[in-house]
């Protein structure tokens, strides 16, 4: 079966005006707003995209073809951004299945959005699909070929947002693990605030933690779990710092409220690792890798992986518990079974190994937190 073809058009033609600078050319960790829009769309499989130019439409489309992707002049431009959606749909394929349409000054959506998309687009009937954060639909939106001609010809106020609200009947929402769909980079705050996104970008917030445990039908025991788990490793964390240590607590904090993402699944630390790295939450799978069976390496400083461990084998459900009372009641429970009583017996020496050094660094105990 012959793969549809969809296409992405990045609209890149804006005056910037609000920014006091051209947001095409603005720049994260290297990277052009307008580069990083064309190595989302590489990077989730999209080969034809489409960049519509027209302020400073030089630069702009020069800045596209050396990138490879396809340019587009829109003379009405100072007309707004529905322009420049007609002169890239004006543009596409008559093959052309379905097509994004993407503001170029949104430049943190994640690739694991438009995988999702693609995948309830390539899967379902509807003929347009937004991607939703939390049940708030963001951009860039996925709409069938067969709106094509309708657009072309839209002539109603309110652009492109007005076009789709006539067809919400044939619309869908896609939940996302993606805060960014959300944000538009708009002033010069805007893009303060996204530079400093940079630094963690693959660190999922508290929100995105919450839609991650959402997207996996995580119960709300577990979900509970997790939360007194990440609230006590903060407060571990929080102190190994005050005493001198150099974690980064909102890692810690992060791996800890999703650590049983996969609970229920055989080597469920390891399949929940799996998933944070196929959304490319590369920081934290590691850590969530090991939650269960962690290994302390004494001549090593301590680390967010090591306190994530420690301060689940303090929480039981959501509370916390004496450690040592919990490793003996295991025993208890599974100790006739030799493979399971040394399982447990080499998490319990490694658990107490780690709340030494733990406890040591901080200068007080566990349960003085």
């Amino acid at each position: 079966m012959e793969t549809p073809i969809i296409t992405a058009i990045i609209l890149s033609a804006g005056l910037s005006s609000r920014m006091g600078d051209f947001k095409p050319l603005l720049s994260l960790e290297g990277k052009f707003f307008l580069e990083r829009a064309i190595a989302l769309y590489r990077s989730a499989g999209i080969q034809d995209i489409r960049v519509v130019a027209g302020h400073r439409a030089g630069d702009v489309m020069a800045l596209a073809e050396c990138c490879g992707a396809r340019a587009v002049f829109n003379p009405d431009f100072a007309h707004g951004m529905f322009s420049s959606v007609v002169a890239g749909v004006s543009d596409i394929s008559k093959d052309c299945a379905g097509f994004f349409i993407h503001p170029v000054d949104i430049p943190l959506v994640r690739h694991q959005s438009l995988i999702d998309l693609q995948n309830a687009f390539m899967h379902g009937k509807a003929s347009i699909y937004y991607p939703t954060f939390l049940e708030e639909r963001g951009h860039p939106p996925l709409i069938s070929g067969i709106h094509i001609k309708a657009i072309k010809t839209w002539t109603v106020q309110g652009g492109l947002q007005s076009f789709l609200n006539g067809y919400e009947a044939d619309a869908i929402n896609v939940p996302v693990v993606d805060r960014f769909i959300l944000k538009d980079i708009d002033t010069s705050n805007d893009y303060v605030w996204a530079l400093g996104c940079m630094d963690h970008y693959d660190i999922p917030s508290d929100t995105e933690c919450r839609a991650l445990m959402i997207r996996q039908a995580v119960s709300q025991k577990v979900i509970n779990h997790c939360r007194a788990v990440a609230d006590l490793a903060k407060h571990i964390a929080t102190a190994l710092n005050t005493a001198g240590c150099r974690l980064n607590i909102e890692r810690a904090v992060s791996a800890a409220l999703v650590h049983d993402l996969a609970r229920g699944c055989p080597h469920h630390a390891v399949e929940g690792a799996n998933i944070l790295r196929e959304m490319e939450f590369f920081s934290i799978a590691d850590i969530v890798e090991v939650h269960m069976d962690y290994t302390v390496n004494k001549e090593a400083p301590i680390t967010e992986a090591e306190v994530v461990f420690l301060a689940d084998k303090w929480i039981q459900e959501d509370q916390k518990i004496n450690m040592e009372e919990r490793f003996q009641a295991k025993l208890q429970e599974y100790g006739t079974n030799s493979g399971a009583r040394r399982g447990i017996l080499r998490c319990r020496d490694s658990a107490i190994e780690a709340q030494k050094r733990v406890e040591a660094s901080m200068g007080c105990t566990i349960n003085e937190l």
